[in-house]
């Protein structure tokens, strides 16, 4: 729906789609829930075979989560186990590492700090690496998107808050190009403006390699490198300065930390995005209450900018979902935002709008 915006009434509306878990899990991402039960389900079957790969990796993890939320990895049910969530467990590892603090029974002395990054950095991997095994091909409803999408591309920005690379692949096949993420990238194309369009993923990327000695930010398109930080040698150290290099995941709780410097111009990119839009929408996004800095922006975008208020779109209809569930959702959404009759909840599930995006226009698919 474009709405009139004097002389540029007749041009297509300034468009900002938020991508969430559930546009993920669309297709075929694991859920929250099962992050982290299906890496060691994975691991558990294989160990009954050949070695595995990154073993280093299961024996850090099979640690932290005996002495931390009391799972056994390795003997126990992981059907009927109280996973934490992937963002739980590196929340707390994060803010460990703030604090230069560290736990009983998973490090000591001057190892404190260390043994949080190396947590950390293990953690990460795993989900790498399950995403890599679950995610072979590319996301056909990311695909059928971005195709949908083509005669628009260019008023177009995508804020993706999930670490996999879905989307970014969907840009790469559909458009010949890099995605522009905002950022300058040591070594490797940083974007081709005027045949792509603007990715910005301000919780990071698992395509994304940081070196902290170099504050250098390098992209592996088309790879999830930090799934192979733990076997790969070369990859895992900078070919400047032979540092480590570490991966750029942020977990969105409220105690996020935001001090990285290529994170910090995301953020700001997205700041500016938002508050151009003429419209919002929000696909698989559940709108939860940790997520308090997405809801910062997304105020600022409301209350900051000159002009008319932007119409929000909500796409986040699914199989199986719960009036409950879904009675939260909206009053989440709806309590939020200022002006009411800008807020539009649909009954789109992230399909439907990938394979016909012109759909959240009609009236009769709002609820």
């Amino acid at each position: 729906m474009t709405r009139p915006r004097g002389d540029r009434e007749q041009q297509p509306p300034k468009t900002v789609i938020i991508l969430g878990a559930g546009a993920s899990a669309a297709d075929g991402a694991p859920t929250q829930s099962d992050l982290l039960r299906g890496f060691f389900d994975t691991y558990r079957r294989r160990l009954r075979g050949t070695s595995p790969p990154n073993r280093l990796i299961h024996q850090d993890l099979a640690n932290y989560f005996q002495a931390m939320w009391g799972i056994d990895v390795f003997a126990g049910n992981l059907r009927k186990a109280q996973f934490p969530t992937f963002e739980e467990s590196l929340g707390i590892l994060e803010i460990a590492h703030s604090r230069g603090e560290f736990f009983r029974g998973l490090g000591g002395g001057d190892q404190h700090i260390t043994g949080a990054q190396r947590l950390r950095t293990s953690l990460v991997t795993s989900i790498a690496l399950l995403l890599k095994r679950e995610l072979r091909t590319a996301g056909g409803h990311h695909i059928a998107l971005l195709k949908g999408l083509h005669g628009q591309i260019r008023d177009t920005t995508f804020i993706s808050l999930n670490y996999d690379i879905l989307v970014d692949n969907a840009i790469m096949r559909c458009t010949d190009g890099v995605p522009d993420y905002g950022v300058r990238f040591r070594g490797a194309a940083h974007g081709h403006p005027r045949s792509c369009c603007l990715l910005l993923k301000p919780h990071g990327s698992l395509n994304w390699l940081y070196c902290p000695t170099c504050n250098a930010l390098t992209l592996t398109p088309r790879e999830k490198a930090a799934a192979r930080l733990h076997t790969d040698r070369h990859l895992a150290a900078c070919g400047v300065c032979q540092g480590p290099r570490v991966p750029i995941i942020i977990p969105p709780t409220f105690f996020k930390v935001m001090s990285n410097f290529y994170l910090q111009q995301i953020w700001k990119r997205a700041e500016d995005e938002l508050l151009r839009a003429d419209r919002i929408i929000l696909c698989g996004y559940s709108f939860p209450d940790a997520d308090i800095h997405i809801k910062y922006l997304l105020k600022r975008a409301e209350i900051n900018r000159s002009g008319l208020p932007p119409a929000v779109y909500i796409v986040n209809e699914h199989v199986g979902k719960k009036g409950l569930e879904r009675k939260a959702e909206r009053n989440r959404y709806e309590r939020f935002f200022r002006q009411k009759n800008q807020v539009h909840w649909t009954r789109l599930s992230f399909e439907q709008f990938a394979e016909n995006p012109t759909l959240i226009e009609d009236p009769s698919q709002w609820l």
